[in-house]
């Protein structure tokens, strides 16, 4: 038994290590506007992290930082984050838990959200959390992130107490058109395009590059 449980460790050993070397290189951007490289523990995160692990070199110890402490994040080949703090919706979006009125509540909260592509008109980001995922786009010079509005929900007939109807609220679309129509971006292509644009992020990142005037081969390349 004894030797089965050394087998077994030795057996662990190489994926324990592996489990804890996710230090890339990179650097942050702390609230003063400074540029601070060193070594970032990257988890390809399934919600938008809160915090990071960040290390001045491969030796030093390890110092946690949130949105509170710092401005950026850049990951090297893997990700950026950028700090946004202002109103996020929290109503769900998810068919299963389908809720029954039109929800427009918000927290106000300072977060990490997750850079997709910037250009030279337009900035995508993403943000998500237990509730959904939102995505935010922010306009040049600065790409201020705002929320691109989508509401999901059962607009239940009151009045006859038996039917009602399920309610898409695409007021992303409105703000994709808008911006498209500020930088001389509509075109047949273009509306067609938006007309089937989903709030995922593929069919957004679509969108999104063509204001941009990204290529669609362009887009796939930087994007895989």
């Amino acid at each position: 038994m004894k030797l089965f449980y050394q087998t077994a460790i030795i057996l662990l050993i190489p994926f324990l290590c592996t489990a804890q070397s996710n230090y890339k290189p990179g650097y942050i951007v702390n609230l003063k506007g400074d540029t601070i490289h060193g070594f970032i523990d990257y988890r390809e995160w399934d919600t938008s992290p809160a915090f990071i692990k960040f290390k001045y070199s491969p030796e030093s110890k390890i110092t946690k930082l949130s949105p509170h402490d710092i401005n950026i994040i850049s990951i090297s080949k893997n990700a950026e984050y950028q700090r946004y703090a202002g109103p996020i919706t929290t109503d769900p979006t998810n068919t299963d838990i389908m809720i029954e009125e039109r929800d427009t509540t918000f927290r106000t909260d300072t977060v990490f959200l997750e850079l997709i592509q910037r250009g030279k008109n337009l900035a995508l980001y993403s943000y998500s959390d237990n509730i959904k995922t939102r995505y935010f786009i922010g306009e040049q010079p600065d790409y201020t992130p705002v929320e691109l509005i989508y509401r999901l929900y059962y607009d239940f007939d009151k009045a006859s107490h038996l039917s009602g109807r399920t309610v898409n609220e695409d007021t992303y679309l409105k703000q994709l058109f808008a911006l498209a129509q500020k930088y001389n971006c509509i075109t047949d292509l273009f509306i067609r395009d938006i007309e089937d644009a989903e709030y995922k992020e593929a069919h957004l990142t679509h969108i999104v590059s063509m204001i941009n005037g990204i290529s669609k081969k362009k887009h796939i390349k930087t994007t895989n």
